[in-house]
């Protein structure tokens, strides 16, 4: 164990040792992840490192696959280096074999090209890459256009994408779903992950050319050709007069950005939209809809939003709670925990007691100088959560031992929707919310499996050689729920699909059906 206050008093010096190589290492980084063809030798270590990493520290690493079925896995992929890769090209093989273990918090990260903020304008300048000039959709396996470059007449939203650069839109699909792990056999999971990022998938496998031809089925039905070469936006030069602004301008402006920072907590998604909310849907409070699509992001309360939003359920009397938790990919266990604490009104367990074999610090294997400032606070976070019990080690998570229900709780009618991104922490609570039938759950299959997780902790380690990182969860996390179905979701009480024109629609038809259901009781 490293004493802590000798380690603060060199960190200060590790800092400037880490600002006089900098040049140097980022130069030699660039080189290594985007030109330099690494040995076989080396990509092979590069395996067997990540799979020691695995099998030391990953605590469900055998739950949907056998260690014989992994081992092979591992054995093959070794074969196959036969000649120099770049690490782009080892990362397309490694990727698939990490994911086998079907672990949703397990997986191989790409790495790319350190860029200064001058080389980032530059790139901007250059102009929007074709790729980047559609938004994309996939539903049962076909890709669709759901928004385009305002440049383009050709297509229409709801359009299907046939083929990129002639490969295949469902052969791109099922390329790049075997790199991505559920928890277990679920498949709504990897369609939602690549409907939140197709291009980032895409550009991760395919190269982001300047002209790109797609195509596309219109609604007539017929082929055409969308050929597209990198937009670059004409400059508008802004011919605005700016006015001085007034006192009670200024003051004005002040009062708002107050105001509006007075929300942060609530946060905000890529559409700016919060991603905390509460709404009254009928005129005398009786319907409430709640909406937490992340329980992990910057500034966040829970703590008040959760207080302030149930004594306004309390006050409103609501008969029936719409809980959201929609595209909600987890975060902090705390968080989903409280929530839970509000939805009952007695005594509860929320979490299984687990434990690991041993504690383990994947740093200690990184190498450099530097690693130290990640080797001791893993050290001490591993040393809070991990309790010696007999052979093993507890793992140190609140919520194996009863708790009480939240002041304020509800005790009315819960609907929870759900779909694919439905994940982690938001799987956790869903398991446990219909393990005790306290709702009904509308949508689709979770990406987050019904009995639990491997996450707590999730380190991200650097491959020696290509640099590429696996992120690996540590520690299981398991609901006071379980179900014979074993490597599933939570499974909707009503299933809600959506087509193409539902989405280009813009309709939200879980939402829809639980507003006629409550209409049918009135």
């Amino acid at each position: 164990m490293i004493d802590n206050r000798r380690f603060l008093k060199i960190v200060p010096y590790l800092f400037l040792i880490s600002s006089l190589v900098s040049c140097t290492s980022v130069k030699e980084f660039n080189y290594t992840v985007t030109e330099k063809k690494h040995e076989p030798a080396q990509l092979i270590k590069d395996v067997d490192f990540t799979y020691q990493l695995l099998k030391d520290g990953h605590a469900g690493l055998y739950w949907y696959v056998t260690k014989a079925e992994l081992d092979n896995k591992f054995d093959s992929l070794k074969r196959t280096i036969t000649g120099p890769l770049t690490t782009k090209e080892f990362f397309k093989k490694l990727s698939p074999v990490v994911a086998q273990i079907k672990c949703g918090h397990t997986k191989m990260l790409l790495v790319t090209k350190k860029l200064t903020k001058k080389e980032q304008d530059s790139i901007k300048k250059l102009g929007v890459k074709p790729i980047n000039q559609l938004g994309y959709k996939i539903i049962n396996n076909k890709l669709y256009i759901t928004s385009f470059n305002q440049s383009i007449k050709e297509v229409k939203k709801g359009n299907e994408i046939i083929a990129i650069n002639d490969v295949p839109s469902i052969e791109i699909i099922e390329g790049l779903k075997v790199n991505i792990a559920s928890d277990g056999y679920n498949q709504t999971f990897k369609t939602a992950v690549l409907n939140r990022s197709f291009t980032n998938w895409y550009t991760n496998f395919y190269d982001n050319k300047d002209f790109v031809d797609f195509k596309v089925k219109n609604e007539k039905d017929s082929i055409i050709d969308l050929k597209l070469n990198t937009y670059k936006k004409p400059v508008v030069k802004d011919s605005t007069v700016v006015k001085k602004k007034t006192k009670e301008e200024k003051a004005t402006e002040k009062k708002i950005a107050r105001a509006k920072q007075k929300l942060n907590y609530k946060g905000y998604d890529e559409f700016k939209n919060p991603i905390l909310d509460l709404k009254f849907l009928e005129k005398d409070s009786s319907v409430a809809y709640l909406k937490v699509k992340s329980f992990s992001f910057p500034y966040a309360n829970f703590e008040r939003f959760f207080k302030e939003s149930f004594i306004a359920l309390k006050k409103g009397q609501t008969k029936d709670l719409i809980l959201d938790l929609r595209d909600n990919g987890g975060g902090s266990l705390k968080a989903c925990r409280d929530l839970f604490s509000y939805l009952v009104n007695k005594d509860f367990v929320y979490l299984q007691q687990t434990a690991v074999d041993h504690r383990f610090n994947p740093y200690v294997r990184e190498k450099g100088i530097l690693n130290i400032l990640k080797v001791v606070p893993f050290q001490i976070a591993n040393s809070l959560l991990l309790k010696k019990d007999k052979d093993k080690y507890r793992v140190n998570f609140k919520g194996t031992k009863s708790l009480h229900p939240k002041e304020n709780h509800y005790d009315g009618k819960i609907y929870v929707l759900i779909n694919g991104y439905t994940f982690s922490a938001s799987a956790l609570i869903s398991a446990n919310l219909k393990q005790i039938n306290r709702a009904t759950f509308v949508g689709q299959e979770t990406g987050g499996g019904y009995n639990g997780c491997v996450a707590g902790i999730i380190p991200m380690i650097n491959l020696p050689n290509s640099k590429l990182k696996l992120r690996m969860g540590l520690y299981p996390i398991v609901p006071n729920a379980h179900t014979e179905t074993v490597g599933r979701g939570i499974f909707p009480d009503i299933e809600i699909t959506n087509t193409i024109e539902d989405v280009v629609a813009g309709k939200d038809n879980e939402l829809d059906w639980v507003l006629k259901e409550i209409k049918k009781k009135v």
